[in-house]
């Protein structure tokens, strides 16, 4: 409604009681706030001020996001500790031979390390896929709130695909890391002549 009109139907002509400035960077809100109130003496309140209780959700909300996502990749890693520990007791045979060949107890671990990496590698591969699939259907969601339709805010940045990348290759590479130890511990002599 017009300003005039707003203003009779509250029975406060001439009376204005809010200002709304917009700003080409919202992060400088309170800053720009701070400086009206010095300025002019009138409370000026920034959109992080007005918007505490939302912003403290969206905290909790990605405290419980990290927090389910850091026990999926832990299961992950269980996997890939699983797949190379089984790579490593199926091969003893094949350890005791390269060892016997004159393998070093690191080349032994570098081979079970980039298995690790491999699988970690494939993992980020489809988990990129999925997630991008998953991000396309969920931006296009519309949620009503308030009488409109809204959709949920996204970050499609490379950057958190980077973080998703970096985290799952540390995760692999330590849980076939261990294994990989275990390997390189092998004595060639009692599997070759059947002890273990």
């Amino acid at each position: 409604m017009l300003l005039r009109e707003a203003q009779s139907l509250l029975g406060r002509p001439f009376i204005i009681n809010r200002i709304g400035v917009k700003l080409d960077d919202p992060y400088a809100a309170q800053e720009v706030a701070k400086r009206i109130e010095g300025r002019y003496a009138y409370k000026a309140e920034s959109w992080q001020e007005r918007s505490q209780d939302f912003l403290a959700l969206l905290i909790t909300r990605n405290v419980i996001l990290y927090s389910v996502v850091s026990a999926i990749l832990l299961v992950a890693s269980f996997g890939i500790y699983t797949v190379v520990s089984n790579s490593v007791a199926d091969k003893r045979r094949d350890i005791a031979i390269l060892r016997s060949m004159g393998f070093s107890l690191r080349d032994l671990q570098l081979i079970f390390v980039m298995e690790g990496l491999a699988l970690a590698l494939i993992g980020i591969a489809v988990g990129w896929a999925l997630g991008w699939v998953l991000m396309e259907i969920l931006g296009s969601l519309n949620f009503p709130l308030g009488g409109d339709n809204a959709r949920v805010p996204l970050d499609r940045s490379p950057r958190q695909y980077g973080i998703a990348a970096a985290a799952s290759l540390l995760a692999g590479s330590v849980a076939a890391w261990l294994p990989a130890r275990k390997a390189a511990k092998v004595d060639p002599v009692d599997i070759l002549r059947g002890a273990v």
